[in-house]
């Protein structure tokens, strides 16, 4: 396992909700355990209990309650997510403000178009997160993981159901902490992508047999542009061996051009076994910074946690 102890974390690309990032001088086993906790094992806040008081929309309340359990909330709490007790451990009687946050709902479809103008009191009302009302200062509901999206969207936030006339959705909701391992809706990320590194090595003894039009294609041939092509001195290089997607595009151009099917290559591609690149977007609940640093700090417990006991298990 080269380098297994000393990982270190290169920030490529960084938004609230993104992240791009390198991690080198570790092996593939610790990260996965890294991409792993990041989806199940990273906490936040999602509404777990709906008690509905009145609902005549077209949808059950099962349904609300779904729609409710995955609205991503953002917690502003000093300390992060860990100034927040599990439920479970907390020593409340039922829920109180150190483990749980209680939003509400309250619309009427008569009172909303009574302040809305003729043209506009026939439509169809969209409740969204807009109208998810935190008794809570230090949690919202996400209506946008980005100002981008919000600017290209035509609602205020979230959508959660849609009213008509004479229609009413009235509820109270708690939310508490929880981890993706207990529930799908407690996971903070979109999607976490783990790439091994390309090495792309060149043979040159092999390349300065190639004639200027199949240099040209070899660099041509890769979709992610890995290759460049000098014409003053007519030789191929490595320009961005992290853009490859391992299509093997290269090494199929390559093959056509041997002379003999046991003659070598002139490009190899492998996977880098120390170099790793992540891609991280999360649901808003937290920031994308805020995950990896959580999950880092979970992974890092795991392996104290592990050496405490270790004595124990080989005794």
């Amino acid at each position: 396992m080269p380098f297994n102890r000393a990982p270190n974390v290169k920030v490529i690309e960084l938004r609230d909700d993104y992240i791009n990032f390198e991690l080198t001088d570790t092996d593939i086993s610790m990260a996965n355990a890294l991409r792993r906790i990041m989806m199940a094992e990273t906490p936040i806040l999602c509404i777990d209990l709906v008690e509905f008081e009145d609902n005549t929309t077209v949808l059950q309340d099962e349904f609300i309650a779904h729609r409710l359990g995955l609205i991503p909330l953002r917690a502003t709490r000093d300390g992060g997510m860990a100034a927040w007790n599990y439920h479970f451990e907390c020593d409340c009687d039922n829920y109180c403000q150190k483990c749980s946050a209680t939003f509400t709902i309250d619309c009427d479809f008569n009172d909303i178009v009574s302040r809305l103008p003729m043209h506009q009191q026939e439509v169809a009302i969209s409740i969204t997160t807009r109208d998810l009302i935190s008794l809570s200062d230090d949690v919202q509901p996400v209506h946008f993981s980005n100002t981008q999206e919000e600017d290209r969207s035509r609602d205020k936030g979230i959508v959660l159901v849609k009213l008509g006339p004479g229609q009413r959705l009235k509820l109270k909701a708690i939310a508490k902490k929880g981890i993706g391992k207990e529930h799908a809706k407690w996971n903070p990320v979109a999607t976490v992508a783990l790439k091994h590194d390309a090495v792309v090595t060149l043979n040159e003894d092999i390349l300065d047999q190639y004639s200027e039009e199949q240099k040209e294609a070899l660099v041509d041939c890769c979709p992610t542009q890995v290759f460049d092509y000098d014409e003053n001195t007519k030789t191929v290089s490595v320009k961005n061996p992290s853009a490859c997607i391992f299509c093997k595009e290269c090494l199929f151009t390559t093959e056509d051009f041997r002379k003999n099917p046991e003659d070598k290559l002139a490009v190899q591609v492998k996977h880098s076994k120390e170099k790793f690149i992540f891609t991280v977007e999360t649901t808003g609940a937290l920031h994308a910074k805020e995950v990896v640093k959580d999950a880092l700090a979970q992974l890092n417990a795991k392996i104290f946690r592990l050496q405490e006991i270790l004595p124990e298990l080989v005794a």
